[in-house]
């Protein structure tokens, strides 16, 4: 009876589910759309190029009262950075929801000699 006991036990652990599993897509699609906003982050360089285009565009003596570059400021800005991001940043996203199963602890005794 006990060996019987144990062996229940034994296998309602194996047979857990020891890792959890993402249950909706629903879950995978919200943490991309979170993320869409921060897609491509803009570095110095150009920061300094969108800041020289906004000043550009302002200048009265060229331009008069309308700025000509604000709506491609606002796209590179907003929805330009969503669309030029890498596909690796969204899969590599993806990949990270993907539970992993912890990797084999290996003993061995110190010393051996082959």
């Amino acid at each position: 009876m006990q060996h019987t006991a144990n062996a229940e036990k034994l296998q309602s652990v194996i047979s857990d589910d020891l890792f959890p599993q993402v249950q909706h897509i629903s879950d995978v699609k919200q943490v991309i759309e979170e993320m869409k906003h921060t897609s491509q982050n803009l570095r110095e360089p150009q920061m300094k190029a969108l800041l020289l285009l906004k000043s550009l565009g302002e200048n009265k003596y060229l331009h008069g009262d309308k700025n000509p570059y604000i709506d491609l400021y606002k796209y590179i800005v907003g929805e330009g950075k969503t669309h030029i991001a890498s596909p690796d940043y969204y899969l590599d996203t993806i990949e990270a929801l993907i539970p992993k199963p912890p990797k084999p602890v290996i003993l061995a005794e110190k010393g051996m000699k082959k």
